[in-house]
């Protein structure tokens, strides 16, 4: 048996992720916000490197998987807002430790982190996470009145933003589908901003969507 080793090289050039992170700025225009996803290291591009390179670039907010990604990052000069997709409950301090925000997507996970946070009297940013159709994560309508009356008696959880994913947005085929979906985020957010004291950023566009349905821009995409 011979022994074979083999050497595979990723090279992202960085002049191009900054031409194409102009192209998008551009065209969602300087009202919209941008939120770029920097999870599982940034897709295994390296996470401290491109998230140092989209700071320098002014995107308003990151956004990765677990609660450790972005304490490294905070802790390799990352001050950007950083969004944690899958906060743990035994992760809590470190959340509110390193200014991470969590996403908030059930009514276990936010009562966990109201209690938490009312135990050792401190305050969290949250974004809130709403199903519109694709049936993984997040409140479904149903549930939205009592998500704004369990939100009213959380004052210490700010919801920065409330949010949804669309399903299909790059396919054609599942156009009604799409707008539908914008559809149901636009009259169930406005159902819960209408509870709160004050305005949360909306975001539902992925990149698909900043072309193909520049409807679903809003706040953030």
């Amino acid at each position: 048996l011979e022994n074979k080793t083999h050497r595979t090289q990723l090279e992202v050039n960085l002049d191009a992720l900054q031409h194409n992170l102009a192209y998008f700025k551009k065209d969602i225009g300087p009202e919209t916000k941008l939120m770029v996803m920097v999870k599982a290291f940034a897709y295994g591009t390296g996470a401290i490197e491109i998230a140092t390179l989209l700071q320098n670039s002014g995107v308003d907010y990151l956004t990765v998987a677990y609660t450790d990604e972005g304490v490294e990052l905070r802790k390799n000069g990352i001050y950007t807002p950083i969004m944690v997709m899958n906060p743990q409950i035994e992760e809590f301090a470190k959340l509110i430790e390193f200014s991470l925000e969590p996403e908030i997507f059930n009514f276990e996970l936010l009562k966990a982190l109201d209690e938490y946070c009312l135990y050792n009297e401190q305050n969290i940013k949250i974004h809130i996470k709403l199903d519109t159709g694709m049936k993984r994560l997040g409140f479904e309508s149903h549930e939205i009145d009592k998500l704004a009356t369990c939100l009213a008696e959380m004052p210490q959880l700010w919801v920065v933003s409330i949010m949804s994913h669309l399903v299909a947005s790059e396919n054609i085929k599942h156009d009604l589908f799409t707008k539908n979906q914008i559809a149901e985020f636009k009259k169930i957010s406005a159902i819960l901003t209408h509870k709160l004291s004050y305005t949360p950023l909306l975001h539902i566009a992925n990149s698909a969507a900043i072309e193909n349905y520049p409807e679903a821009k809003l706040d953030m995409v």
